[in-house]
């Protein structure tokens, strides 16, 4: 049998973080010097002819680049107007439709309490002849006699012929039948 061989068990220990340090580390460094304005390219050589000295000149590609630059800056100046004058126009609808929406609402709307006052009696007598008018239905449904009531009133029904044609085939009188049941069918 092979014996296992224990390792040891690691110990956690607390340390100090080194923020602090980094932090006055940064405090002290030196700031970088400010750019300084670039000067016109002068070629390598003017340092040994300084009388050759001359600024470059542009090339055709950066001729190029540059009127490129200058179209593609004046299209996004021409896009940035036009949406401007949309969202100008858009505004200015809105206020239209708002001003007219409003105009629509107020006419609709009694301005002084008296026209109130006439709108509220309104609703209140349309709301009693509405609830008039319910109550009279209801009156006379109520009157109307039920389906089978109705029935009963016109007299012997389908169902009663049909009863009484299979008792007199079976040969049962109804005075049997009334006598059974202690009353009088007819």
């Amino acid at each position: 049998a092979r014996r296992q061989i224990a390792k040891p068990t690691t110990v956690v220990e607390p340390f100090a973080l080194r923020t602090e340090i980094l932090a006055e580390c940064k405090k002290r460094a030196p700031k970088p010097p400010e750019p300084e304005k670039r000067q016109p390219r002068i070629c390598h050589f003017t340092s040994v002819y300084p009388e050759l000295a001359t600024e470059s000149r542009p090339t055709v590609a950066s001729t190029l680049r540059s009127s490129l630059t200058k179209q593609r800056l004046q299209k996004e100046k021409e896009n940035e107007e036009k949406e401007r004058e949309k969202d100008l126009v858009n505004k200015m609808r809105q206020l239209e439709l708002k001003k007219e929406m409003t105009s629509k609402l107020d006419t609709n709307t009694p301005v002084n309490s008296d026209e109130l006052q006439q709108k509220l009696e309104q609703q209140k007598r349309l709301e009693l002849e509405y609830k008039e008018q319910l109550a009279n239905i209801q009156a006379r449904v109520s009157e109307r006699p039920f389906l089978f009531e109705k029935q009963g009133l016109q007299g012997p029904g389908l169902d009663e012929r049909i009863v009484r044609g299979v008792l007199e085939r079976a040969g049962i009188s109804e005075d049997v039948i009334a006598e059974i049941l202690g009353q009088d069918m007819v």
